[in-house]
């Protein structure tokens, strides 16, 4: 029997709306293979992103994320989906797309799960308030779950949960949008998801405040286009650890998947892209975790081109484990998540002294650098921060300095280093600029201390009155060149 509210819709629509509960994906399972779709991200090499319902006819992927929900007006959601639909409602802005309904369950009758993802690496999605996190739900709800109203973009297709993609923007209004969705689903027949998809550096900026305090079911981290991707597999840098450490201890769903993010193949991310071999080596290192959760694939097209959606899916259904919906335990990872200081402490040379810079802990060196350390010389065979140098990976011994043993003394305001354009930042991260002290709030690089608020600002520097005005001069100079 219809409720008043469907009844009313199916009023509206001429139709009833689809209860269809997806029967084949488990979000606990240890090898959901994760693609977005939406952005045809592969026309960029040539190709053409398919249909969601060619991708759904083969038991690849389980999980697609239709991108996005790019901007909200008026407190409302507009979508783009590339060049998959353009045709509007008559006198709106919000697409209309009864094809992409359709096809969406067509792929939920096979099994699937169809989130739609909200954010985007450009667009104006921001909630400022609690208050708006709480509105924005009840129109996501009616525009593309459970809810009603008389402009649905796909129709009486009925989506499988939300999944956050935030990247930029003002959010603390998104742990009261989660929390308001929550509190509908709680009342549904059928399941529902919600899903993020945060960047590697931890914390995420745009999305701490949402994972740490509402329930998520799955997160898959984007390991690519950051210091922390699939580029320094093997190294400190890469931090699937860290992530899975937040989901034992920090989230609130101690039981949500953590999922390793890729490129789906070339020219789909500026770096962490991946070849098979590559990912299946990565996944034989991560896929031990307690939490892991599977592969998520940016995006659907370039993954279906390179046929490494297929290459994951292969190798987690026969290597990735037991899909048991008991929680394992979580006892032999021990990451503790606290910001590293990033004040030097180097030993002092014994060798004499060296040409190089001192080796920092927070600086990142690009491959050829040189610094010196305990009295030695090193070269990066490539990109590293925080790796302390010794003769072996990545850095290659050069041999002892030559001369005096110099007088090490702290550099800088209160001990901290000035701030470069050049060098990436961690959390915690603490730099002088301007003659004050700044602290590093997430991973930043070439943000400018004082005009980004990656930056809080400390204490006045105790700096010489020339060296003040030494960093003043320096200051005019750079914004002049503005």
């Amino acid at each position: 029997m219809l409720t008043p509210v469907r009844a009313a819709l199916s009023a509206i629509f001429g139709l009833t709306l689809l209860t269809h509960s997806v029967s084949g994906f488990n979000p606990l399972s240890r090898t959901n293979v994760v693609n977005y779709w939406g952005q045809n991200s592969v026309s960029y090499s040539g190709g053409k992103e398919a249909s969601l319902a060619t991708y759904c006819q083969e038991n690849t992927v389980d999980v697609f994320a239709v991108a996005f929900v790019h901007q909200i007006v008026d407190g409302k959601p507009l979508l783009n989906l590339a060049n998959h639909c353009e045709t509007t409602f008559n006198g709106s802005r919000l697409l209309h797309c009864p094809q992409i309904g359709a096809d969406i369950k067509t792929c939920q009758a096979r099994g699937k799960a169809l989130v739609i993802s909200i954010g985007g690496a450009a667009g104006q999605y921001s909630l400022d308030t609690p208050e708006q996190g709480t509105a924005f739900a009840q129109q996501i709800w009616d525009t593309f779950l459970g809810g009603s109203t008389s402009q649905r973009p796909f129709g009486d297709a009925v989506l499988d949960g939300v999944d956050l993609d935030l990247e930029s923007g003002t959010n603390r209004g998104y742990p009261a949008f989660v929390n308001a969705l929550r509190a509908k689903f709680a009342t549904s027949s059928r399941p529902f998801y919600i899903t993020a998809a945060p960047q590697c550096p931890y914390p995420d900026h745009a999305l701490s405040a949402s994972l740490n305090v509402a329930w998520f079911d799955l997160v898959w981290i984007q390991f690519y286009n950051n210091f922390c991707g699939t580029q320094n597999y093997g190294t400190p840098h890469f931090n699937f650890d860290q992530w899975n450490t937040w989901a034992t201890t920090v989230s609130i769903n101690k039981n949500v998947r953590i999922l390793l993010g890729v490129p789906g193949g070339p020219g789909a991310a500026g770096s962490g892209i991946v070849t098979a071999s590559q990912l299946v080596n990565i996944l034989d290192g991560v896929k031990s975790y307690s939490n892991f959760g599977g592969v998520m694939l940016w995006d659907a097209g370039v993954a279906a081109k390179s046929g490494l959606a297929s290459v994951a899916a292969n190798y987690l259904r026969n290597n990735g484990g037991s899909t048991s919906t008991i929680r394992p335990t979580t006892t032999s990872t021990s990451i503790v998540i606290t910001p590293t200081s990033t004040t030097p402490t180097t030993t002092s040379p014994t060798s004499g002294v060296c040409s190089a810079p001192a080796w920092n802990a927070a600086t990142s060196y690009g491959g050829g650098s040189v610094v010196s350390y305990n009295g030695r010389k090193y070269t990066a065979q490539w990109w590293t921060q925080g790796d302390v140098p010794s003769s072996g990976a990545p850095w290659t011994d050069n041999g002892p300095c030559s001369g005096p043993t110099p007088t090490t003394t702290p550099g800088g305001c209160n001990g901290a280093s000035a701030w470069s354009s050049a060098t990436a930042y961690s959390t915690g991260a603490k730099v002088t600029y301007g003659g004050f002290e700044y602290t590093a709030q997430w991973w930043t690089q070439g943000d400018t201390p004082g005009t980004n608020p990656v930056w809080v600002r400390g204490a006045a520097c105790s700096a010489s009155a020339g060296a003040k005005r030494n960093l003043y001069a320096a200051e005019k100079f750079v914004n002049k060149r503005r």
